[in-house]
């Protein structure tokens, strides 16, 4: 399948990924990833967003965002990664590409499929075995949801919201399910989602917003898939 265009529009939620050049560990060495935190903050800032989830792993990040009215998410996404960019090189003494060119931002249905999302975005150094519990992950949203480290960046949302009554309950209830095992068929659905930048949500919705959205299915290109595809 060839490359999807990019879907643009207001009130729209996307999941956002991009890697490091080469898969390379550009927000490994120490520093890097609160320097990329403050790109975030003055990127959202400058092009206003509505953040509900982050992680940041040593050679990718995942956000999950809505663009304000008028704003795009190739301009959000290009900014935060030409800054980051430009702050690397001048921190490492080093130049050349960092991140992929192309990013992924398949459009994400609200309500439970967004919490899905959300889960797992915070799960991921469990599921990397870099922590044994979220909660003492670092770069990663679930300080604030599942610990309650107070965290700007991150907006409210209705999904939360209704998590609990009170926010010691919500944060309670989340913890529980981001440490919990998530279902094959949720992991395999973002997954999927991600791979081929499909939106992620129940099949009516995702018929109706690829029509909204001019979002088309090509054909499938003959020969054996590429290795990042198969991963």
């Amino acid at each position: 399948m060839g490359r999807l265009p990019r879907p643009t529009g207001d009130d729209i939620i996307y999941h956002a990924i991009n890697r490091g050049n080469n898969r390379a560990d550009v927000l490994g060495p120490d520093g890097e990833r609160d320097m990329f935190l403050g790109d975030l903050a003055r990127t959202k800032a400058r092009y206003p967003f509505a953040l509900f989830g982050y992680c940041l792993m040593s050679n990718h990040f995942h956000l999950l965002l809505k663009p304000a009215p008028g704003q795009s998410i190739s301009r959000i996404l290009q900014s935060l990664t030409v800054a980051h960019t430009w702050r690397h090189h001048r921190r490492q003494g080093t130049s050349g590409h960092v991140w992929q060119g192309r990013f992924r931002s398949p459009v994400i249905q609200d309500g439970d499929h967004l919490l899905v999302v959300l889960r797992y975005i915070e799960a991921n150094p469990v599921r990397a075995a870099m922590v044994a519990d979220p909660c003492e992950y670092t770069w990663s949203s679930h300080r604030c949801h599942g610990a309650g480290h107070a965290d700007p960046l991150l907006d409210s949302f209705p999904e939360w919201e209704q998590l609990g009554r009170t926010e010691p309950e919500r944060r309670a209830r989340w913890r529980r399910k981001v440490r919990g095992e998530q279902p094959a068929k949720e992991l395999d659905g973002v997954r999927s989602s991600v791979r081929s930048g499909r939106p992620y949500g129940a099949e009516d919705w995702v018929e109706v917003i690829s029509h909204r959205l001019g979002i088309v299915r090509e054909p499938r290109r003959r020969g054996r898939p590429s290795r990042e595809k198969m991963l």
